[in-house]
Formats: structure tokens, sequence, C-alpha cells
């Protein structure tokens, strides 16, 4: 390969639609490729989240120089363009090479014949504005969505463009990156894909090979397996066995077996390589009785995560080292499963290695949403067609990807406008797309739509839905069994209250109050809709804590957010607790939005810096592995749901006890237990006690005997696989005074920039805050069972203090108590 072209640092120019064929003068600025033009205007200074520039309402030039060394006669030669958003020209030495209106496409111009010693390379991305203003065909429906129903014809991620929750930051510049390959052998349109057939795992290979040189041999290398590739008009084909492959798992259920590969290609100037991504072997089929239930290698999953937004809606893409903390935290809370939406882009390849090595499956959506597409418009079809051959080619390559989904909620969109219902489901969503993703990905899942399945798409016993019951639709917790949820794939959506540092960005400073026009702004809410999703939050902010949430907001707004931040969340946790026990014929649930686009009170259970909120931990508690939940059957009592999705079986206790606050065990027993692999355990808890406590509170016969009931599932070792909690009555726990030497706290170093905070209590406490500058904790929000020791790990964040100081609250407890680590053995105590 020839050394790599440095582009010079590109600048970049706003221009009236229309008003130069060439770059003018004007007020060029520096802009970072790959990047937008709303990440440039950021890096300027010039972003207003409360006042942003309407950057579709004018062209944009972009431009750069560079220099090309003398090449090799005949020596294949290529301008990449990985995405231009959204309408571009291109212009190379002043000759127009390309024309692109597809942010989705990746385009590679053969510029041998262009190419000088010294370049100029301009783009314009056209006015979006001014394009929709020209005259089509009207949409058969139309969506609340988006307010311009013309933006069915473009090809451009609707994020920036969907008023109810999107940050108004639209996708506009070389969003992807830009270069220049030449070297004396290229490889081009590389697709590969591995499937299993039985024992066998079977690798098919095509690439299209550029050069001038003879090629004498080319071979397939995958692990320690070699297959000589066959030439023909310029591409390579192979076909490589693999007997008895290690497998590929999500990390719930096994490990991320891989294989590294590269082709070897021999031509009489020397030997050519060309790594390949790893290559892995899994096998995925639905079962679709009842509903929808995805199966990874014969094993059922119980599939649960969330909806990937964007890493930075800035750039849309975000630093590797980015991605691997969002994914990391993702993996670490037990998320399998990460569904990319149609409103959202394609991700990068980055995103994919990560949930490969990761073992995260996506569920993989096409970038349609809600709209009429015009897929019967010839120039319209061949677009699309194209868009989806490149990036199931690139999807193939990684065997986290197994589910590809048509579009989110076209089909729902028509049926509730009242469409016939011919007209729910065209032939691209029905027919074209699923034959293009069998052929150029096989072993995955097709849904035509999110949802879809049921006799109307958004009925949520049969196929796949979008369950908002808990969450928007205000509905009780008694009604999932009712509502019989077999496959979400988004669900429970709340506005999630971040950490204080977020809460002081979007503020500005101001004392947060929740009218603030600033704080306002960055709640979701559905377009047109008279309430938003703070509201949906207050309403089971009453039914949780039996508070009056306008009054509490009005004359205490501290203790309105400290109640709110665990409300959500709680109500999530509940929700999964239901659909993991062994009542629940659920096989999976995907929360709507794992990160916040900006700083707000928004969706996700991460804000949009990476840092956790109470949701996640509260979430994190509900998807283990091993995993011990209690549902509330009424008068039939508590009911104890032991899930062990590991091969391995688990022997050991479970205890159960009730206690009256602060720290009175009203009773307390425990049987033991073995939970075999891949199998759930269901037990009453009356079955623990041996007689009549009213463990639920469902009789009330009297005044309470106690006011929480706690199951902890124990190893044989007697060391904390999983606990739950349930509290008998709806209240807001009093805060009382509680000094350091009610509280047994230490912290201690852990080598690697780690540190371990060890706390115990003497009573009860709800809803356990932990805190320190620079420091992410690895659980939060947990409740304390009195006298036992908990352990709560802490890693460094990038730019945070080297020692921490943490500061230890809780809902019950007035005050913050701080402990500071000065040594691996010395702590100081400090009450506020």
């Amino acid at each position: 390969m020839t050394d790599p072209v440095h582009f010079a640092p590109w600048t970049c120019c706003a221009q009236a639609p229309g008003a130069s064929a060439q770059p003018a003068q004007g007020d060029w600025f520096n802009a970072e490729v790959p990047g937008t033009v709303a990440s440039a205007l950021r890096a300027r200074g010039q972003w207003n989240h409360q006042n942003p520039p309407d950057v579709d309402a004018q062209d944009w030039w972009y431009r750069t120089t560079f220099a090309a060394a003398a090449r090799v006669a005949e020596e294949p030669c290529f301008l990449c363009f990985d995405g231009l958003a959204s309408l571009a020209d291109v212009w190379l030495n002043g000759e127009l090479i390309l024309s692109s209106n597809n942010m989705f496409r990746s385009h590679r111009v053969d510029v041998a014949k262009v190419l000088r010693d010294e370049n100029e390379l301009v783009i314009c991305f056209r006015s979006l504005t001014a394009d929709l203003k020209k005259k089509r065909p009207r949409p058969r429906w139309k969506t609340n969505l988006v307010n311009n129903q013309q933006l069915r014809w473009q090809r451009t991620s609707l994020l920036g463009r969907i008023p109810g929750w999107s940050p108004p930051v639209p996708a506009v510049g070389p969003w992807r990156e830009v270069r220049l390959e030449r070297a004396p052998v290229l490889l081009t349109e590389i697709r590969k894909t591995a499937v299993l057939v039985k024992d066998e795992g079977v690798v098919s290979f095509c690439a299209r090979v550029a050069t001038s040189l003879k090629i004498s041999s080319a071979r397939l290398q995958i692990g320690g397996q070699f297959a000589e590739l066959v030439s023909e008009d310029d591409v390579l084909r192979g076909e490589l066995s693999i007997q008895h492959p290690e497998l590929w798992w999500p990390h719930t259920h096994g490990a991320q077996a891989t294989y590294a590969g590269k082709v070897i290609i021999e031509t009489d100037a020397g030997l050519h390589e060309f790594p390949l991504e790893p290559t892995g072997f899994r096998s995925i089929e639905v079962c679709n009785d009842p509903g929808f239930a995805i199966h990874v290698n014969g094993e059922r999953v119980y599939c649960r995560g969330a909806c990937w937004t964007t890493n930075d809606i800035f750039t849309l893409g975000g630093t590797v080292e980015s991605l691997r903390h969002d994914l990391t935290l993702a993996r670490d809370a037990g998320m399998n499963m990460l569904r990319i939406g149609g409103t959202m882009i394609y991700e990068s390849d980055a995103f994919y290695r990560l949930c490969d090595e990761l073992g995260i499956l996506v569920w993989q959506d096409f970038m349609f949403a809600n709209m009429d597409y015009p897929v019967e418009d010839a120039a319209f079809d061949e677009n699309i067609t194209i868009e989806a051959k490149q990036q199931l080619d690139r999807f193939a390559l990684h065997p986290c990807v197994a589910v590809y989904c048509g579009n989110s909620e076209i089909e729902q969109q028509a049926a509730m406008l009242g469409m016939a219902r011919e007209l729910w489901r065209n032939g691209w969503f029905g027919d074209q797309l699923p034959e293009l993703c069998n052929l150029h990905h096989p072993g995955t899942a097709y849904v035509p739509s999110s949802p879809s399945g049921g006799v109307l798409p958004f009925h949520t016993r049969t196929g796949v839905t979008h369950y908002y019951g808990i969450g928007a639709y205000l509905r009780s917790l008694r009604e999932l069994r009712q509502a019989d949820v077999k496959f979400t794939s988004e669900c429970l959506g709340f506005a999630n209250i971040p950490e204080t540092d977020t809460i002081d960005e979007i503020m500005g400073g101001l004392m947060p109050v929740m009218h603030h026009p600033r704080w306002k702004q960055r709640v979701p809410r559905d377009t047109g809709a008279g309430w938003d999703f703070e509201d949906v939050r207050d309403h089971y902010l009453r039914e949780l804590f039996n508070v009056d949430p306008v009054t509490l907001r009005s004359f205490d707004m501290p203790r309105y957010l400290e109640l709110s931040r665990v409300a959500s969340g709680e109500m999530m946790a509940r929700t999964f607790a239901e659909w993991r026990s062994g009542y629940s014929r659920n096989a999976g649930a995907l929360v709507w939005f794992y990160k916040d686009l900006w700083p707000a009170a928004g969706w996700g259970i991460v804000d949009s810096t990476g840092t956790p909120k109470a949701a996640y931990y509260q979430l994190k508690r509900a998807w283990q592995t091993r995993q011990l939940s209690l549902t509330d059957e009424g008068l039939d009592g508590l009911h104890v749901h032991l899930s062990n999705e590991t091969v391995e079986a688990v022997e050991g206790f479970v205890e159960v006890q009730l206690l009256r606050e602060p720290n009175v065990v009203v009773a307390r027993d425990e049987i033991a237990l073995k939970v075999d692999g891949r199998s759930l355990e269901m037990r009453s808890v009356d079955e623990f006690l041996g007689s009549f406590f009213d463990v639920n509170y469902a009789y009330r016969f009297g005044p309470q005997s106690h006011h929480v009931v706690i199951a902890t599932w124990f190893s044989a070792e007697r060391e904390v696989i999983s606990e739950s909690f349930h509290l008998t009555r709806a209240r807001d726990p009093v805060a009382q005074s509680m000094s350091a030497d009610m509280l047994d706290a230490k912290v201690e170093a852990l080598g690697g920039g780690r540190y371990q905070l060890t706390l115990k209590s003497d009573r009860f406490l709800h809803n356990v805050r932990l805190s320190a500058k620079g420091f992410l904790p690895d659980d939060n929000y947990f409740h304390l069972a009195p006298n036992r020791a908990k352990t709560v790990s802490f890693s460094p964040r990038s730019g945070g203090s080297k020692v921490p100081e943490v500061s230890i609250e809780a809902l019950n407890v007035a005050g913050e108590i701080s402990v500071e680590a000065r040594s691996a053995s010395q702590e100081t105590h400090h009450d506020t």
C-alpha cells in the first residue's frame, strides 16, 4: 500500500441557496472532517440550543487541498466518500466528479485521470429547505413526527428534524470519512458471509479487485483454514469451511469466539495481504408461537437492552474510546441487545466491531420511519436498493447483527390514521427488502416493521410491539400480565432525571425549576400532545411515594428531584421483574433510548455525557444473568423467581427476611436451592417462612408488622448473587439525621486507579446514592439492608480526580456523609 494522503485542514462557508456554482468569497472557517456543519459551528462557539442556526436553509461549501505524489502508471486510484449528508456535489480540480442525494450511501470515484500533484477538493451541500420546496406527489397519509411531509423523499437522518424530542441539530456535511486510496492492488465491494450448516461453519467471499498487475493466485484465510479464490472479470470468489467451529454468543450466554482472516493475493510484483473483519459463527432463529422469541445457537435468549441513539449528535460519530465507554456500560448492565431505530443513523464500523467483541446483539432498522415513502418511484427505489445492499454487505461482516427491521412505525402510523390494511405494508418492506437481507446477510431474522404482527400492528399479545402501557399510557403494573407482551422493541419511555452536573449544564447555572423554558425545551413529548413525559413520570411518582408532584416541586424542589430520579427506574425495574418471571411469556424488551441526545431529563438511561442515571443502575440489577426478582401476587403473597441463564447449575441458598424499619427483623428463614443451567425456579415467599405474615400486606388484618421484604440469593460460599426488595406501602421515606458513627464506610485502593467502597449501616437505607467527582460507581441507587456489608467499585473517568471523595446519601437520611480515601488504609468522614 502507498502512504496515506493527508488533506490540508478543511474549511467551510455558508452561501444562499443556489447563489454560486463554485465556492465564493465569504466567512470561511475551520471544519473537522468527518463532521457536520453543526459540529464545526459548535467548535467555533457559534451553536446555541436556545437559538440554533437553520443549517438546512443554506448551501454549505467545504474545501481542502492535498498533494499526491507521482503515482505508478495505471495504479488504481479512488476518492472515497463514506457519507455525505445529504444533497452533495463534489469537484476535484474544478471537475464535477460526483453528485449524491443519499447520506447513507458510500461512493468510490475513480480519479486517476483527474488527479494532479497538487489538488483542490470542493464539496457543496445544497440547502435541504430549498429542495423540499420542489413540487412532488403528496403522501397517502401525514405524520406528526416531522413538520415537512416531503422529507419522505430525502435520504437523510430524521435526527435534528423531529420537533418533539430531537435537538435541533440536523445532519449536514461530510459526516463520514473522506480519503484517497492508491495501491498496486485494491479490494473493493467486499462481501463476506458466515453461516452455520449443522456443525459446519461456511464462509462465502466475494470482492472486486482493481489492479494492472497480473494475478497468479488468490487465497482466503479464516483462522487456520485456507481456500483458493477464483478470479473472473476482476471479481474474486470462493468458499471456505470450518468443521465444528467455536460459536459466537451474546455475552449473557457464552463467549464471543471469532476467527481472524485475510485475503492473500500473489502478483508478478509480490504478495499483497488484505486483513478482514474477524469471522464469527452463530445461528439465529425466530420462534413466532407465541409472539416473537429469538434463539441463538439453538438456545432461547431473553433479549434486554435499549434503543441506541448516537454517541454525539453533532458529529454523528464519536471516538472509539467514547463508543467503548458507552457500550461497555451497556454490557456491564446486562444488556445483550441494542436496537438502532429507523429515526437514527446506520452506525460506524467501530460500533459493530465493539458489539462483536462485547457480545451485544444488534437489532438493525433500515432508516425509514413513520412516513409514506415513495417506493414506487423508480429513481427512489434504485437509490434505496443501493443503500440497502451497501449497508447489508457491511453488517454481514459482524456476527452481532441478528435482526433486520424494515422500518420504524410505518405500519403503526398508517393503521392509527385509519388507512386500509393493504396500505400498511408496501412491496419494498414486504418483499424486496427481506429478499435483499436473505441474499446479502443469510442467517439473520427479518421484521417488516416495528411494531407489526398483530391484528393491529401495535397489539401487545402477538408479534413485535412498542409497549408504553407502563409509561405514556399510564397503565398499572397489575395490567402487565393482561397485556401479555411477547416482545417489545421499544418500551418504557420516561423523562429520566440526570445527575447534578448535567442539570447545572441544562440550566446554565440557574436554579433547576421544572417550568423553566431551558428545562422544558428538552423534556421529550409527542408532537401535538398536551402532555409530556415529565407528566408521565409525575403520575408514577404519586403512585410510588404517595405524594402530590405539583405540591412537592412547588415547595421542595430538591426533594422532588430526589424522588423523581428513582421513580422512573423503579417502574422499569418492576416491569422487568414481571417480564422475567415464571408467569410471563415475554421474550425481550428494549427500553426507548439508551443515551440522551443532549443534556436533558430525556428518555435515556445514560445522559449525553455518558454518565449513568439512576434508572441505569435500577435496570442493571434487573438484567443480570443470575437474577432474583419478586412479584406481587395479591392474595397469594409474594413469589420469588430465580433465573439462571448460564450453562452451569447454581447451588446455594435463598434467604427471606421481613423488616420493620429501621432495623427490626420480624421473620427470617432460608432454604437451600439448586437452579439448573438455562432454567428458572419459582417459589412462594410463604414457603420460606412457613407461616402467615401477610408478606405483601394484601389482607390488611390490622397494622403492618413489617415494611420491607428482602429476598437474597446466596452462593454456596455465602456470597450475594442477587437481591430484591419489596416495600409494603407507598410513602415518601422520612429523612432523619444520621451521623458517621451510624454508618461504617471505608474506601480502599484496588489498583489501576480503581477504588472500592465498603458500606454498612445499622438501619435500612432507601435508595442509597453515591457520587465521587471523576469516578463512576458500578452500583448506585440501591436499598441497603441493615447490618449487611455492601461493596461498590469506583472506576476513574478521563480527567477525574486521582483519589475519590465519596458522598453518601439516601432518601431516608438528611444531608450527606462523605468518605475520602487518603490512602489504602486511612479515610476521613465528614457530615454535611
